[in-house]
């Protein structure tokens, strides 16, 4: 489904969702580091990266990886 711009209307309808619900402040949690099709995404809406949680997600294989915080200002 890639390609579809599907993932880009979820959020941008969630940063209109929450504006309109009187929401000053959009936070998206546990982006896994490695997914950089999202992080690049959410940057691209103006997310703002908050900072890093080392090894935060817990991958099938039993490793961790670290998760990104964003937020956007609505």
């Amino acid at each position: 489904m890639r390609g579809n711009h599907i993932g880009e209307m979820l959020v941008r309808d969630c940063l209109i969702t929450a504006k309109n619900l009187g929401f000053k402040i959009l936070q998206f949690n546990a982006v896994v580091k490695s997914n950089l099709a999202a992080r690049k995404l959410y940057e691209k809406l103006g997310f703002v990266k908050l900072g890093t949680v080392p090894g935060g997600f817990l991958k099938n294989d039993g490793s961790y990886e670290d998760i990104v915080l964003y937020y956007h200002t609505l």
